[in-house]
Order: C-alpha cells, then structure tokens, then sequence
C-alpha cells in the first residue's frame, strides 16, 4: 500500500515533470540509453492496440493510462542523475 500511495502523491507533482522531462532528455549527462528507455516505452505503450481498460468506460478507462505514465515518470526520475531530479524536488 505505501508504494501505490507514493505513486499517487508523485502524480500530483506531474507540472513538475515537464520541465524536468526536457532538462533529461537534453542534458548530456544522461547516457542516451536511458534517454531511450523510457521513450521507446511511451511509444511502444501508443503504438500498441492493446488496452487493459477500455478508455470508453469513462474515468476508470483512463486509470491505466495513468498508471503507464506514473510508471514511466518514475522511472525516467530513478535513472535520472540525481542533482538533476534533486534540482526539480522530484527526489526527497
């Protein structure tokens, strides 16, 4: 239960997210394997036809795409260099 509230709290900084997002993906400290990572997994995630709640369910459809893109900021903060997710507050 702890980490499925920490992932709530960690949506609600997601303003947060976009300028760290582009910090990471423009900054040359961060190897550009795992610029791709998490970028080849959005796409894969938007490519694919595959939904495990459909979206016309209403807000419950839209609860798993939630939890993909909780997940991929999450990562995309734990592979990050941490001055740099510091930097943003995304880190404690």
């Amino acid at each position: 239960m702890p980490k499925f509230l920490s992932r709530v709290r960690f949506l609600f900084t997601l303003k947060k997210s976009f300028p760290f997002l582009k910090d990471y993906f423009t900054s040359r400290h961060v190897h550009p394997m795992k610029k791709i990572i998490p970028a080849g997994l959005a796409v894969a995630y938007l490519l694919l036809p595959i939904d495990l709640l459909p979206d016309y369910l209403g807000i419950i459809g839209l609860t798993d795409d939630l939890a993909i893109v909780t997940f991929l900021l999450q990562l995309t903060v734990k592979m990050a260099p941490e001055e740099l997710a510091v930097r943003h507050r995304l880190l404690k």
